[in-house]
């Protein structure tokens, strides 16, 4: 399908008139983008999105795809509007609509394949997603800070152990696969990068407990091993900080961008790794957040940085999935008033090359050090909305 999908797109911006003289209908061959695109989304409804299998699939809740559409289509370039059902926003009890439209992007981008740019706009019966989403009163207003002006760059290392309410349990927010759990592998790179920008004389903070000791937080684990909330907590951070949210799951996202916005943060870097058993890197921002032409300059950077750096010293055929974007599906990168990105490094579920590298303590610090790199780059040339 990928294969199909990506020639198809090639099609589009050709001379309509192939070789034999027969006429490529555009828009029939746009049509047939759509559907498989809409196809492949329709799928991802018939089953419960991760961390929510005690729910009904989306589908049996009614939520509906109602129209997709492809706005921009080029080989360097795709541009594609989602349309769901009001539905979506209500189908997870507490509001939180990030576990559904991630299940949605997962499916479409097995279709879409590494592209350099590929731009979601997701619409609620026809209204903008980001206009629909909340956002917090109570976040300073203040402008972000260049690193060169002392701004902190917030290092996040995506998830964490935090408090299951529906379950009544403390646990992972992510999967152990072939023996490692990505909240414990984004904090080990996290961490490495940390120390490359301090050696650098960069201003450099973690949103996790920053040191691997045996001191325990709330969970009775690790505190390194817990999610950001409960560090932010631990710091005296005010309550609208690390408390915003319907539940813990939610909270711990929402403190990581609040938390940067608190401390007037350069920019905030969020250390993910991907599912969907497909391959490589991919980073993204936000397209609503009012540093949407900063952030993505950062992440124009901060993939490039990456995808050089494992194809030069690890992997020469390691894949590059371009950049992604989107208008509010990310909470991490929507609640930051400042840019902020999130880089996906790796597949946790494919296991060459992607989990083999994760396991390799030298592919973490060579990412580490890459992540500087992009870092010092995007600082030196200046900080603009």
């Amino acid at each position: 399908m990928a294969a199909v999908l990506g020639a198809a797109m090639v099609l589009l911006m050709a001379d309509p008139r192939a070789q034999d003289g027969t006429v490529v209908d555009a828009t029939a061959l746009k049509a047939r983008i759509e559907g498989a695109l809409k196809a492949r989304i329709e799928g991802a409804l018939a089953a419960a999105p991760r961390n929510l299998e005690r729910l009904l699939a989306p589908r049996q809740a009614g939520v509906r795809v109602n129209d997709v559409r492809v706005l921009e289509s080029s080989p360097a370039a795709l541009r594609v509007s989602i349309d769901l059902s009001q539905r979506a926003l209500t189908y997870e009890p507490s509001g939180n609509v990030e576990p559904l439209l991630d299940a949605i992007i997962q499916a479409s981008a097995s279709a879409i394949g590494p592209t350099p740019i590929v731009d979601y706009r997701f619409t609620i019966d026809g209204l903008p997603l980001d206009q629909l989403l909340p956002r917090a009163s109570a976040q300073t207003s203040r402008p972000a800070r260049s690193p060169a002006d002392g701004g902190v760059i917030l290092v996040s290392p995506g998830h964490g152990l935090y408090w299951d309410e529906a379950l009544g349990t403390w646990h992972l927010q992510r999967p152990r696969v072939r023996g490692i759990v990505e909240d414990l592998v984004n904090w080990d790179i996290a961490r490495y990068l940390q120390d490359e920008l301090i050696a650098a004389n960069i201003n450099a903070q973690l949103a996790r407990y920053p040191e691997r000791d045996a001191n325990a937080g709330p969970s009775g684990n690790a505190r390194w091993q817990e999610g950001a909330k409960y560090f932010m907590q631990m710091l005296g951070a005010p309550e609208e900080i690390w408390n915003y949210g319907v539940d813990d799951y939610a909270r711990d996202i929402n403190a990581r961008p609040f938390y940067a916005n608190w401390i007037d943060a350069a920019a905030v870097i969020a250390i993910h790794n991907n599912g969907g058993e497909e391959t490589g890197t991919e980073t993204w921002y936000d397209a609503t957040n009012g540093y949407q032409g900063e952030s993505g300059r950062l992440a124009e950077i901060v993939n490039r940085h990456v995808v050089s750096a494992i194809r030069e010293r690890y992997n020469a055929n390691w894949v590059d999935r371009g950049l992604r974007t989107c208008d509010g599906c990310k909470g991490e990168n929507r609640l930051a008033s400042r840019p902020a990105v999130i880089v996906e490094i790796a597949y946790m579920d494919t296991a060459m090359p992607d989990n083999d590298a994760l396991h390799d303590e030298a592919f973490k610090r060579l990412v580490a050090q890459a992540l500087h790199s992009a870092i010092q780059e995007w600082g030196a040339s200046g900080l603009t909305r």
